[in-house]
């Protein structure tokens, strides 16, 4: 056999085993490769969430009812605009008025109206309310007519009243100012704490003719 042919053959032969080496590598580079990927798909699907600060759902111009157990009114909720955060289980109002009504009542009478410029309402039916917060009666018989303060809560279920702010009360023939207040809606109720100052009104008395 002719000395070249014998050289070339072991040129094939090395070049042979140096083809099978790196295909090996690149083998062994892809498989790492893919069990990088895969890991990285499983972190990624075992991860939470991320509460990106954007709401759930918005809506404009909402109205929403809420009923008691026994199928009664319990109050009506209006807001300009309406955002919910699901992570979170926040519910944001802007311009909120909340009606309450009568829980004995059977034709849904209407008692308080409730107005802030935002709200927040919890998971737990706590209603927090910011900003130039309003509550009229709309019972004629009730003493207490008016509360006025910047911040209040209430609680939606018992409709306990509570504001850590200054206060205003008005009612049949007087004004009271606070610090604090704690009462209840439902019992038409509310208690000034710290610095209570009142102003009685006298109505003016016609002479006899």
């Amino acid at each position: 056999m002719p000395k070249g042919y014998q050289y070339k053959t072991k040129i094939e032969k090395r070049m042979s085993r140096i083809q099978s080496w790196l295909i090996g590598t690149l083998a062994l580079i892809a498989l790492a490769l893919i069990g990088w990927n895969l890991s990285n798909l499983n972190e990624n699907a075992s991860s939470p969430i991320v509460d990106d600060g954007h709401p759930t759902y918005q809506t404009q111009e909402a109205t929403s009812f809420v009923y008691d157990p026994e199928g009664k009114l319990a109050y009506k909720l209006v807001a300009d605009d309406v955002q919910n955060y699901t992570e979170t289980k926040l519910t944001w109002f802007t311009k909120p008025i909340l009606t309450t009504f009568a829980p004995d009542s059977t034709s849904e009478t209407p008692t308080w109206t409730v107005r802030a410029n935002k709200a927040k309402l919890t998971n737990d039916k706590m209603l927090y309310l910011y900003g130039d917060v309003q509550l009229d009666s709309l019972t004629d018989a009730s003493q207490l007519q008016r509360i006025t303060t910047e911040n209040a809560t209430v609680n939606l279920v018992s409709q306990d009243i509570l504001s850590d702010d200054q206060v205003t009360l008005i009612g049949i023939g007087l004004k009271s100012v606070g610090m604090k207040m704690r009462g209840n809606l439902r019992n038409k109720t509310a208690e000034l704490i710290e610095k209570v100052t009142t102003h009685y009104e006298i109505p003016n008395e016609q002479p006899n003719p």
